[in-house]
């Protein structure tokens, strides 16, 4: 069996995305006339993207297009171009240019971008038009005279058997997002944000081996600020969780994470899911029901109860700083003798690091991916003066992993009784 190789697996994975999702002679034919119609616009530089774009957006197959798009290589740009000015020409005076006749490069520098810009579009559709019509019949003659090819779909990218556990785990838990051959863009976005989210960011990592890998070794886990609740899932598909419960004061990534879990959340708070909905439904049909609890709530006054392990995972950076040293004090009171409370934050102390996670985090919080009233760090070392007045025994352990970011994980262990 081939070592498993990661660079060399995103890019079959990739590949296959931009193949598309079926080899219909139809979706063939639309991949060749979009190709056509981006190449043949005067928006140099630009091609390739808007292709990846739209065939991505619409699982065409972008290598086609991309064929199609580079129409407007050396060897044909000037008769394109020339067509287009034409036509351009015609459309805007109603006579064809007299190229032959002498022109000042003033009128030329003048006439001519505005000839092209308006010539561009109905050259486009036309060769489209005419480029995806002789595609279709080509591929429709070929697949009647080879009907084994009817109907042929270009097969999802399947993880190796030789890739480790931990990239079988994660794949696992994006597939409860959304399934890798999901149909929609926004469900591929979010199974490629839950895989790259996981297998990027070291803390994931570090948790989950934070009290070795014997079975259920965290015990019950309460993940404080949860998001979209992918790592407590995580926890639970690598067996390192007996049960999780987490809340987040965002309701949209709640209704993520319940959904994942395929249970409904048993308290009452709002969240799409309950057993016999639709939404409950589609999560147990993807894998079965997890050991989980999410709801909505805020970290200031949410209801913890008692767990093993509690997260405090990228959370208090988001309040006051009287307000983060109120939900420690709750945290570690949710913490059982012998368990431990396990906060990642970034240090205010590690120099250019620290300076580079704030400004990454007031960006994302700008842009509303992460809802949050403020960013506010503070030093590493203030967290764990507070829980060891608490009682608790700390380890501050580097967390950024090959990031630039100034990220560390406080490991608060509290005493047995």
């Amino acid at each position: 069996m081939a070592k498993y190789s990661p660079l060399r697996e995103e890019a079959r994975r990739a590949w296959r995305e931009l193949r598309g999702s079926e080899l219909s002679a139809g979706r063939t034919a639309v991949a060749v006339a979009i190709g056509l119609f981006i190449g043949s616009q005067p928006i140099f530089g630009c091609h390739t993207p808007l292709v990846l774009l739209l065939c991505l957006w619409f699982r065409l197959d972008a290598a086609i297009a991309w064929v199609a798009a580079n129409i407007s290589n050396p060897l044909f740009a000037p008769a394109l171009l020339t067509a287009e000015v034409q036509v351009g020409a015609y459309l805007r005076t109603g006579s064809w240019l007299r190229l032959h006749e002498k022109m000042s490069w003033a009128q030329a520098l003048s006439d001519f971008p505005e000839y092209m810009f308006l010539g561009a579009p109905v050259v486009g559709i036309a060769l489209a038009a005419l480029g995806g019509g002789l595609i279709f019949a080509a591929v429709a003659l070929k697949r009647r005279r080879a009907p084994s090819l009817q109907g042929s779909k270009i097969e999802p990218y399947r993880l190796p058997e030789s890739a480790p556990p931990w990239v079988h785990a994660v794949e696992r838990v994006a597939a409860r997002y959304s399934p890798p051959d999901a149909a929609t863009p926004a469900q591929r976005t979010r199974f490629h944000y839950v895989r790259f989210k996981l297998l990027g960011d070291p803390v994931a990592r570090l948790i989950a081996d934070i009290a070795g890998d014997r079975p259920r070794a965290l015990g019950e886990v309460l993940d404080m600020g949860t998001g979209a609740g992918q790592l407590p899932i995580l926890l639970l598909e690598l067996d390192r969780a007996a049960r999780v419960r987490g809340f987040d004061w965002d309701r949209a990534k709640i209704e993520d994470a319940v959904r994942a879990s395929g249970a409904a959340p048993p308290r009452s708070s709002g969240v799409p899911g309950s057993p016999g909905s639709p939404d409950h439904a589609r999560a147990a049909h993807v894998a079965p029901a997890l050991p989980a609890e999410f709801w909505c709530a805020d970290a200031r006054d949410a209801e913890l109860g008692e767990a093993d392990t509690v997260l405090l995972i990228d959370l208090l950076h988001y309040f006051r700083v009287e307000e983060q040293d109120a939900i420690l004090r709750r945290a570690a009171t949710a913490v059982r003798p012998g368990g431990r409370l396990l906060v990642r934050e970034a240090d205010t102390e590690r120099g250019l690091r620290s300076s580079i996670t704030l400004l990454e985090e007031r960006i994302f919080t700008a842009l509303r991916f992460n809802r949050g009233e403020r960013v506010r760090f503070r030093p590493a070392r203030e967290i764990v003066a507070l829980l060891e007045q608490l009682g608790f025994s700390c380890e501050t352990r580097p967390a950024w992993g090959k990031t630039p970011f100034s990220n560390v994980l406080i490991v608060g262990t509290r005493a047995q009784r």
